[in-house]
């Protein structure tokens, strides 16, 4: 593999010798929360918050009118989440955009994150008469439903901002489209993607290059130990577990035993997710990553939950036990022994920005928010890597690289790894008359374009905005870091598209599930149970958890006797 070396502001990198440093990903762009589910079936990211904030600027939008109301119909309110940098990322569309059409008034009203999800839903429930328009569709959950504009209407059609169909001007590929009616109603254009990060100046001391496979990955570790420093930063907490980076590589390296499974729960004919005009010409390939992306296959969960019912689908597999004891040669022997279950993500951070750890997993966000730490660092700053403040000690700059998640082999092991790469946005309109919803979705026409998106980027980035990942908008211009940033990455294939990763760390987002995953993950990694009670309590979860898991996504027993029907959800 070429060697992936990103020099972000080495000048600056060279000037701090030991000052402090760190960043975190924005709350919006977050890839821990995605696993459990198809990504054609999990529309709605639900969260816990408190009741709706009262911070609406009455000066910006004002008291809520009738959408139909008199001069509403060339106002477009965007109310999104107001996370840092967004704000002025919109406003510079709204400008954009406004030079185009004079008549039309773009109001920028973002919301707080916390109390978003209630205010979301609000909004859809009141559609009759909200003034709102464009909103974080995710968070509005069930009360979205046959309320928000469909996307899919307009892809054909061509645009005016870049003289082709729209579905043209992005990756239409990593939509999250129903595989029953091919709609959607959340656009989402910014990219998440889950890498390893790891200090060049360490690889190059100890002499080592970046892995390509998990044996490979282990000789790494054994050299870099050995020359005094620990290898890998890893979180070993519940969080890191649930949500946090050992459950994305729980996911990813089941995904490696699961790839054939897709023949299990595709679609049949006469099943009513069936889409004959993809569906008629699919062929399972092991060596394509992309080969059972959304819009090449179509999925019937009921007879994902039906294999999961007769053991046609089980976590007890050579495949799973070569992951888990592939797991257990690393961890926690080359993540700080006994020290990783007590660090958290904070924490094993502050290892590796230290130089004291080698390796650390991350997001693509990791990049560019290294490279703003190194240049606020050389400026004199201090930076911390939580909201309650406390910089960080002895930070050492160091030149930052990146490397793909390296491959397990051995028994049941199917394909190639990939990794989590997913889009990230869930950008939703209130549907209105169809003359504002025409005038909507221009205006969202333009801000997916490669002009648009490069307004964005350009003002949010400078006001603080941190980029999950390369935009999913073609022709996007970045300022210069932050292009050198992501410059290297390329996606090598989804593992949160299907259920293959589905049983990898609990099951169906159930909180005791994973409570219950992490208790016996520190069980067999602390050496107190083999893989095969592993496997076994882990099968138990699944099991225990079955019939929940069924009726949180609306499926009877009964609908298990019939899965081409659509299930009835009583």
């Amino acid at each position: 593999m070429k060697k992936r070396t990103i020099a972000l502001l080495l000048t600056a990198m060279m000037v701090v010798g030991s000052l402090a440093g760190c960043g975190d990903q924005p709350s919006n762009a977050d890839a821990s929360d995605q696993g459990g589910q198809s990504s054609e079936e999990s529309s709605s990211e639900e969260s816990t918050a408190p009741e709706e904030s009262s911070e609406e600027s009455s000066e910006e939008s004002g008291e809520e009118a009738d959408a139909g109301a008199e001069g509403g119909d060339k106002t477009i309110t965007v109310s999104t989440q107001n996370t840092e940098g967004e704000e002025a990322g919109w406003k510079a569309v709204a400008a954009a955009y406004t030079e185009k059409h004079p008549d039309v008034e773009i109001v920028v009203d973002l919301k707080p994150v916390d109390g978003y999800d209630q205010w979301a839903t609000n909004v859809f429930n009141n559609n009759e008469t909200t003034s709102v328009d464009i909103v974080n569709i995710n968070l509005a959950a069930e009360a979205a439903s046959g309320k928000a504009i469909n996307y899919a209407d307009y892809m054909e059609n061509d645009s005016p901002y870049s003289g082709g169909p729209w579905k043209e001007q992005f990756e239409y590929d990593m939509q999250t489209v129903d595989a029953g009616t091919g709609s959607f109603s959340a656009l989402s254009l910014q990219s998440v993607k889950v890498l390893w990060l790891y200090n060049q100046n360490i690889f190059d001391e100890v002499g080592v290059q970046i892995p390509t496979t998990w044996s490979e990955l282990i000789d790494v570790c054994e050299k870099i130990q050995a020359a005094g420093y620990q290898p890998i930063a890893m979180p070993g907490d519940y969080d890191s577990f649930y949500s946090g980076t050992m459950g994305w590589l729980a996911q990813v390296y089941a995904d490696q035993t699961t790839r054939s499974t897709i023949d299990i729960w595709r679609s049949q004919k006469g099943d009513y997710t069936y889409d004959p005009t993809i569906d008629d010409y699919y062929t399972y390939d092991p060596s394509d990553p992309f080969n059972d992306d959304t819009t090449k296959v179509t999925r019937n969960p009921v007879r994902f939950f039906a294999a999961v019912k007769d053991g046609t689908y089980s976590a007890i597999t050579p495949g799973m036990k070569t992951v888990w004891n592939s797991f257990a040669e690393v961890f926690p022997k080359y993540a700080g022994n006994e020290v990783m279950f007590g660090t958290n993500k904070e924490g094993a951070k502050t290892l590796f920005y230290q130089s004291k750890a080698a390796m650390y997993v991350d997001g693509g966000w990791g990049i560019v928010q290294f490279a703003n730490d190194m240049a606020k660092l050389a400026n004199g700053q201090e930076i911390s890597f939580s909201d309650e403040g406390g910089a960080v000690e002895d930070v050492v700059g160091f030149t930052l690289g990146t490397f793909d998640m390296p491959s397990m082999e051995g028994e049941g092991i199917e394909a190639k790894a990939r990794t989590i790469e997913v889009s990230n946005g869930f950008l939703g309109a209130v549907s209105k008359s169809q003359d504002h919803d025409d005038l909507v979705m221009d205006f969202m026409m333009f801000y997916s374009s490669s002009e648009g998106m490069s307004a964005f980027m350009d003002a949010a980035i400078a006001d603080g905005y941190t980029p999950s990942g390369p935009s999913l908008v073609y022709g996007v211009n970045y300022p210069e870091d932050v292009q050198n940033a992501f410059e290297n990455l390329t996606m090598i294939g989804n593992v949160q598209k299907s259920y293959g990763q589905s049983l990898a760390r609990g099951f169906c987002e159930i909180p005791e599930s994973y409570r219950a995953f992490y208790d016996y993950c520190l069980e067999f990694l602390q050496g107190k149970i083999d893989v095969d009670a592993f496997l076994e309590k882990h099968q138990a979860n699944i099991d225990e958890n079955f019939e929940t898991g069924m009726t949180n996504s609306k499926i009877t027993l009964e609908d298990l006797a019939n899965p081409a029907n659509e299930p009835t959800g009583e």
